[in-house]
This record gives C-alpha cells, structure tokens and sequence, in this order.
C-alpha cells in the first residue's frame, strides 16, 4: 500500500515542524514576562516600526472587536507582510489556502470551503475570478473569492470576522474577510514610496520576473475643509515553469470493455474487425493476442485492479501578467463628516502552455481503438487494502498497477494552450454624518464586476498507434518510470489525421473551448447609530444589493475533424519539448519528446476562423446565468456594563435578508434559454459578549443564525433532457434553499505583554443542510421547468414518471473544532535576542456530512476541503535595520470531490501540504531599504490522490523555489 513506501518528503515535513516547534517551545517558558520597566526620571519614548508594529497594532483592533476577529496590517505604505493576499490570510488561525501556479488562490476558514466565505472591499461584497489548469479545478465559475488576481501592494489591511453581527452582511458560514486599500487620511500628510523586485525561480533556473509599485499620497487644508487624495499602481510579471506526473485519474481494469483478451476466449476481445486489424490471433494490427492460457488477462480486467487512465509526464509554461490601480479621494469639511471616493482595478493576464505525452487508450473504448486494443504483457500489483466504496468491490481486496508493460497502445502527444485574463473593477461613495454627539449617519453606494475571459482554451492532439510502454511504480508511487519502444523525438513516428476505422489513420483531436465569466454587485446601504447614554448604542440600516452571474462557452461541434496531414506537413508544425524533469528521480521519462508548435499550427490551420471546420457552437451545458436582489435590514445594540468590577461588552440583535432568484440555463438540444425564478427570506439572530476580565484578559462567547447561498453551479435550469423511453432530466436545481447553520464561539485572550497574545477558542457550527446531487422519480411540473418543452413527446407532465437527477437539500451535520493562538515579542532576552519574537497558531476541524453516493446510498465524510489540522508559524528578528522572518504553514490533507469522478472509487483529495516562506529586509539609509524574499524556499511538491482506500496518485507537481531581490524607497 502507499503508506509502505518510502516518501523523502514525508521524512523532511516531520524533520522541519519539529525544528520550527522546537523552536518555539524553547522561548515560551518566558512568554508571562516582559520588558523591565524605565526607572529614574528620565522617560524613554520607543517607536516601534515595521513588522512589530504591524502585529501590535493588529492586536488592538482585535481587543476594540466583540466577535472573534483577526487582522493583518501592512508594515508601512505599499508594504504588505506577504506579497500575496491569499498567503497572508493564511497566518490568521483556522485559514488555510489553496494555491495554483505557486500561488494562493482561494481560503477555506474553520473548514468551510471558499464559497462560503465573503469577501468585501472597502465594504462593499466583491467577487473575482481566475483559471486554472483541470487539476486546479479550472475556472472559478462559483462564489469563492480567488485572491490571487490581485496585488498584496495595494491593500493596507485584511480583516477576518470569524464570528456574524446583525450590522455584518450576511451570507457566510465560514467567515467574512474584509480587504482595505489605503486612503490619504490614513497618513499625516505627503507620503510616496516606490518598489522594484527582479525574481529567479529555481525549476525555470531563469531571472525574468519583474515587479514594480508605487504610491503616492497627500493631504491639505483649505477653507472648504480637509481634503486627501492618494493613488498607488502595481505591476508583476512571472514566466515560470511547472513539472508534474498525472495520471488522469484511475479506472478499474473492467471499464471500456477491459483488455484484449487472450487466444481461444470467448467472448472475444475486441470482436473480428478487419477494418482495425483484429481477429481471433490479432488484438489489433500487428499487436498479437496474448497466447492461449495467459493470467494475466483475467487478472488485468478485474474490476478490483486499477490503471492510470492517461499516465503521463508534462511540462507547463507559465507566462503571468498583473496590473493594478487604486485611487482614493477623501474630503472632511468639518469635523464629524467625511466622504470617501475609492476606486480598483486590476487586470491579470495569464497565458499558459500544458505539453503530455500521454498513454491514453486506457481511457477509451474499442469505438475509438482503446482498451480492447491494448494486451497486457507483464503485470505486478500492489496490494492496497479492502475498498470501502459502495458497489461491486465494496469489502473486497483492490489492487494498483505496480509494474506493467503493454503492447497496443496508442500514445498521444497532448498540447493545451491557455490564454485568459481577469478585468476587476470596483466604484464606491461612502461617507458619515455625525449630526450630534448621539446620532450619525453612514452609506456607501457602489459597482464592482470581475470580467473574466479565456480567449482560448485549444487542445492539439495527435498520436503514435499501437506502441509498445511500460509502467512502473515499484520504485516511487509518485514517479512512476515511463518508457516507450520508439523514439518520441521523432515526429515521423506519429500521424496526424482525423479517424475513418482503419488501422493506418490517426486518430488526433483539435478542441476550442473559450468562454466568458461576468460577476457584477451593485451595492446601496444606509446606517443610523444613535448613542443616548455613554454605555448604549443602537444601530440600524438597510442594505440593497444586486448580484449578476453570467457564463457563456463555446465549443467545436465535432473535434476529431481536422485535417490530414502529411508527414513533411506534421514535422513543419511540430517542436521538441525539453523535460529535464529537475527535482524529479532521474530518467523517470524521455528528457524530450515532439509535440506540436502552437504558433505555427495556428498559422497553417488558421483554427481561430470561427469558420468551416472550425466553427463555434454554443456549449448549452456550459452557458447559464444567476440574477439576485437582495434586500436586507437589521437591528443592533451594543451595550456596555459592569459585572462584578468587569467590563461587559455586548452586541444583540436580528438581520432579515430576502432573496429573489432568477435562474436561467439552456436544456441541451434546445436553443432560447430557460428562465425560472424563486425566493426566499430569512431571519438572523446574533449575539456577541465580550467579558474584560482584566485589561489583558478577554473572555468571548458568540451565537447566532448564518446563512450561505447555494454555490453558482447548482442554480441552473438548464441540462440534458431525454423524453424517450424511459424520460429523464439532469440539470441543476434554482428551487434549492440556502444552507443555514446554528454558530457557537467561546474564546480566552491573554494579552500578556506588547504585541503578546496567548488565546484559545472553540467554535461549533451545526450546519442543518447541505447541497448534493440526488435522483428521484417525480412529474415534469413539479420540476417548475415549461411545459413547452414537450412539445409532441406525448410525455403527461403530471401522469408520466421522469426521473430527476440534480442538486437538492440534504441534512448537514456538525463541524466542531478549536484553535490555539499565541504570538509574543521576545524583548525580556538579553542583547540581539530581545529583537527576536514568534506567531503560532493551530487549528483543529472535524465535521460528520452525510453524502449522496453516485451509486445509491449515502456515507459520511468530512466536509470537502477540510483539513483536519493546521498551523503557522513564525520566527522573526527586527531591529531598526534589518528585518528577517521564517514562515511555515501546514494543512493536512482534505477532499476535493465526493464521489470521485472515476468508478468504484470514493472520492479525490489533496495531500497534506508544508510550506516555508522567507522574507528579509535591509534598511540602507531612512529612505532606502533592500528586500529579499523567498516562496516555497524547499520547493515542496503537491500530491492530489484518488480513493480513500487506496491512495493512488492523481497529481504530482512542483513549481520551484521563487526568490525576489527588491529594493524599495521612501519619499
């Protein structure tokens, strides 16, 4: 099974959390003293600068809050602690990140997913989009947040508000992260500072990466009162490279018709075709059939052993593009009334390369000369356990393909261009009024829409036929040794021409898949506080709010028509791809192979016409839509009191949200889309105390009613709908209800010391639906689509049986956890010592849902994409020139999908996961300061795997090291 072999890298996680640990357990025995006071008459004035007083101030807004809230403040103008937003968010307990092309690009926090998490600028609900290769989950088409498309430069602070208040939007299971650019009133008066970074990233062994940022602020006094205005600007480019085995999934052997069968059995597989060459002694033109009383037939065909069902290598090209821009404008004309004006935007252009070289008839059927056509020659197992997946194998013994070695296989150079970018603009008016000492008024009105484009998603298939390849694992399950019996430098090996049923015709593929992702919110809200006795305040407010989601994709109506090229024409449009397969067990695979030359292909085909062969059609599948108008009001009041010489906080109240819901989606045959619409409202209690115990020692308890929004995806009408035979409908469900949970917090702080905190919480969500795929017997009106859609069937919609599969309600179930928090200047240490300090937090998540199974019945896992444990650390040293911190961060593994997309399996998860982070400044001069930074310094590998039981290797992929040199001056 996996767990018996050996894995360097599972040794070298233990080896540097026990460092880092150690680390911290030998400084915390001190952590209840602190600095010895001055003494004599002479007072001494400290300023503290930098990355400690980022955490210091941090810390006071977290002690003013009355729910559980964590916030990261920058260092100084454009100078986030991370330069990615996504990876700082991960320092804050229970947030873990989930990273693509090196990269954080969404957060999960306490263990809910990133959909049901709200992300907030300047106060107003945003969304954003990015793409990602197939593995990444591609396109963000649902309503997590992915962080990666913006710069770190331009934001000031982060806020995470774990816990809801009525005044707090609703919407979120998990938290609500609000995201601050600076403004000009947040500085004394003229402030400029401008950043350049040159970046070298270890697999791609190149310095091409660049980044450069500015900002720039002011402030005046005139007769009309105070007036600020600051813009800043940030730009990066990266060109990078990506390193990994896939193995597209695993199959048992007994799916597409199992092997070729050997001499003499009955039934024959394949079947006598001559136009494919095969007969009762051929699996396929010059591939014999195994020989009469061969093994391994049977045991390869098995629906308990499993296959990779395109084993492969591939080299990607990364080419990155951000920029961004921030304008903010403010005006006070007299003390108690401000007006802001902010303004972002950010565009992130990303083309990207994929080049496979790939065995994949493992994952065809005879149709398109796969499997059947295959012979197994050689073949060792791993045994991997007792499968627990519901069906056929379920309690039976399954095994992985150790070594095998094969003829008849069809090997498939793969190369998937990718070029996409995201266009993110926001506008918000705020301001408040304070018309007394006892009342004020606050509003913001707003636009923000993500406008995300792939240009184009092109895949360029071509293959060698009936080769010889082996596949072996017994040496690493994570890099299996690949080999081939021709030369696959060679574009003379292979053809390039579309299938017609003969042996000497290819069997190439040409696939456009672009689409369009549009988010827009249009925001308005009004807020009046009313304060009439020092210890009380009331406050009140309604909230409109307008969401649009609009997807459209195109594809080909036919891919495998494409034009017959000749061999001379081939090697004309044809390049060699290097894979030196750098922090890879050497010679797992060919160094090079030939793959096509995107460029020159596009000129010769001139594929991007729209035209002939190459015409569009709409992915009606792919193509829907999701309107929302939210209207939302609430009532809070905070109250502040005594209790036995305490200081109680207290923060009550109810917010009413409703929700109208217009769904639109194409039925798949059909061509006008169809609109359903649908409503509900809800009714939110929340409550929130905060005990001062004494002026370091906090007590929190928090309760209340959240609600989240079923993700995007699940919201269409549209599907495939078959009115013969037995009539059936797959499509989503815009009829579904939000998902609701009843929350629970209690937490202890003990701020011991200057920017010193040790705290633990507990948290309970009793979560009382979920959302899944489910199939039942109904009536085509009760499923609120038209009846137009009959047409002639002759189907009763309220007599004949349709059998329905989409997304409905089910019951949820609990998530429970707890986190530790502490984080603590060393200042009581002698000499340099007392420059010195450490963050750590660990999280602990579990939760019981209970899942639909693909094929009946139900079980009960984890949440998807929960990570059970978690932490971060930090070591920094600070003093007023240099600034060093080393960073680490671990989840353990989690779910990605349930079930898994192949069968007889359970599910797909990603790997438990360790990353360490450097960050290191010099300040030359008061103005000039040196930076150096370090992502992912021991270039650690992800691993997806498929199958609980099992554990087979589904991905794994490295990016290297990236290190960025930076200098950085300060008008």
């Amino acid at each position: 099974m996996h767990s018996t072999i050996p894995s360097p890298r599972k040794a070298t996680l233990l080896r540097t959390s026990a460092l880092v640990g150690l680390s911290l357990l030998m400084t915390a025995p001190a952590f209840a003293q602190d600095a010895a006071p001055a003494t004599g008459d002479e007072v001494q004035t400290v300023v503290v600068t930098g990355f400690r007083n980022s955490l210091q101030t941090a810390l006071q807004d977290k002690k003013k809050s009355n729910g559980v809230v964590d916030v990261i403040r920058a260092e100084d103008i454009a100078k986030f602690p991370d330069a990615n937003l996504a990876e700082s968010l991960q320092r804050v307990p229970g947030v873990s990140i989930s990273r693509v092309a090196g990269e954080g690009r969404s957060i999960t926090v306490r263990g809910l997913p990133p959909a049901f998490t709200r992300v907030r600028i300047n106060g107003m609900e945003a969304q954003s989009v990015s793409g990602a290769t197939t593995s990444d989950r591609g396109i963000g088409t649902g309503r997590g947040f992915d962080f990666n498309t913006f710069s770190s430069d331009l934001f000031s602070n982060l806020t995470v508000r774990k816990t809801a208040s009525p005044e707090t939007l609703e919407g979120s299971l998990g938290a609500t992260v609000d995201l601050h650019t600076s403004r000009p009133f947040d500085y004394k008066g003229f402030t400029a500072a401008i950043n350049g970074q040159v970046g070298y990233n270890s697999l791609s062994k190149e310095m091409k990466d660049r980044k450069v940022s500015g900002v720039i602020s002011n402030r005046w006094d005139t007769e009309l009162g105070q007036f600020g205005a600051l813009a800043s600007i940030a730009y990066t480019q990266r060109h990078y490279y990506e390193d990994q085995f896939g193995s597209g999934g695993w199959n048992p052997g007994s799916v597409d018709g199992g092997f070729c069968s050997p001499v003499g059995v009955t039934p024959q597989v394949p079947a006598t075709d001559a136009a494919k060459g095969t007969d009762a002694l051929n699996c396929a033109t010059g591939v014999p059939r195994p020989a009469a009383g061969d093994t391994l037939y049977s045991q390869a065909s098995a629906s308990t052993t499993f296959f990779p069902r395109l084993p492969r290598y591939g080299r990607f090209e990364h080419d990155q593009k951000r920029l961004g821009a921030s304008l903010s404008l403010q005006w006070r004309p007299q003390a108690g009334t401000t007006v802001n004006f902010d303004a972002l935007y950010s565009n992130y252009d990303v083309t990207r390369e994929e080049s496979w070289l790939e065995g994949f008839s493992f994952a065809r059927a005879i149709s398109q000369n796969g499997k059947p056509q295959t012979a197994v020659r050689e073949l060792i197992l791993f045994p991997a356990g007792t499968s627990q997946t519901a069906g056929a194998n379920f309690g039976k013994a399954v095994s992985d393909v150790a070594y095998a070695r094969f003829d008849g296989v069809d090997v498939r150079s793969d190369t998937q261009y990718d070029a996409f970018e995201n266009t993110f603009t926001q506008y918000t008016l705020s301001g408040s009024h304070d018309f007394s000492d006892t009342l004020s008024v606050s509003g913001l009105i707003g636009i923000s829409e993500s406008d995300f484009n792939q240009k184009a998603q092109t895949t360029l298939m071509f293959q060698r036929q009936n080769a010889g390849m082996t596949v072996d694992f017994r040496r690493n399950r994570d890099q299996p040794i690949i080999t081939h019996n021709f030369d696959v430098t060679n574009p003379d090996n292979y053809t390039f021409g579309a299938p017609d049923g003969t042996a000497s015709t290819a069997n190439a593929e040409i696939r456009l898949n672009p689409s369009r992702v549009n988010n827009r919110y249009e925001t308005a809200e009004l807020n009046l506080e009313y304060r009439p006795i020092d210890i009380l305040t009331v406050k009140t407010g309604l909230h409109f709010n307008t969401f649009s989601f609009d997807i459209a994709a195109w594809q080909r109506a036919n891919t495998f028509l494409v034009p017959n090229l000749t061999s001379a024409q081939l090697r004309d449009v044809t390049r060699s791809v290097s894979f030196p397969g750098n922090g890879l067990d050497d010679g797992v695979f060919p160094k090079a192979w030939a793959t096509i030359d995107y460029d020159k292909f596009v000129a010769s085909q001139n594929i991007y016409s729209n035209s002939g062969i190459y015409a569009l059609i709409p992915n009606a599948g792919n193509t829907r839509g999701v309107e929302e108008k939210i209207t939302s009001g609430y009532v809070q009041t905070d109250l502040t009191t005594q209790v036995a010489g305490m200081t109680l906080r207290t923060e009550a109240g109810f917010r009413f949200a409703k929700t109208q819901l217009t769904a639109r989606g194409i039925i798949v045959g059909q061509t006008n889309p169809v609109f359903v619409q649908h409503e509900y409202s809800d009714f939110l209690p929340s409550f929130n105390a905060t005990l001062e115990v004494t002026p370091d020692v906090f007590l929190r308890g928090s309760a209340a009613r959240v609600v989240s929004r079923p993700d995007l995806g699940f919201l269409t009408p549209g599907g495939n709908l078959s009115l013969t035979g037995t009539p059936s409908l797959s499509s989503g469900n815009p009829f579904l209800e939000p998902i609701r949970a009843d929350t629970y917090d209690l937490s202890a702080e003990w701020y011991f010391g200057r920017a010193s905190l040790l705290s633990v919480g507990a948290f309970y969500k009793d979560i009382k639906s979920y959302v899944q795929n489910a199939s039942r017997q109904s009536s085509f009106r009760e499923t609120g689509l038209p009846l137009s859609l009959l047409g002639s069937s002759g189907v009763d919609p309220d007599a004949t049986p349709i059998t329905i599969t989409q997304p409905v309600n089910t019951p949820g179930g609990p998530l429970k956890g707890f986190e530790v928090n502490y984080q603590q200047g060393f200042s009581f240490l002698p000499g340099w010592l007392s420059h010195t300090g450490a963050l750590f937090n660990y999280t602990y998540v579990d939760s019981e849902i209970t899942y639909n199974l693909a094929g009946g019945g139900t079980t009960t896992k984890s949440l998807i994409g929960l990570s059970k444990n978690a932490y971060n650390g930090t070591l920094y040293y600070e003093d007023e020139t240099i600034s060093l911190r080393l960073s680490t961060s671990y989840r353990s593994k989690y779910i990605i999908a349930l079930p898994a997309n192949n069968p007889l399996q359970d599910l797909e998860g990603v790997d438990d996961l360790q990353v360490f982070d450097l960050s290191a400044s010099y300040q030359i001069t008061p103005k000039l300061r040196v930076t150096l930074e370090g992502l992912n310094i021991l270039d650690e590998f992800n691993r997806q795997y498929i199958d609980s039981t099992r554990n087979s290797t589904f991905v794994y992929n490295h990016l290297g090291a990236q290190w960025n040199l930076g200098l950085q001056y300060k008008f």
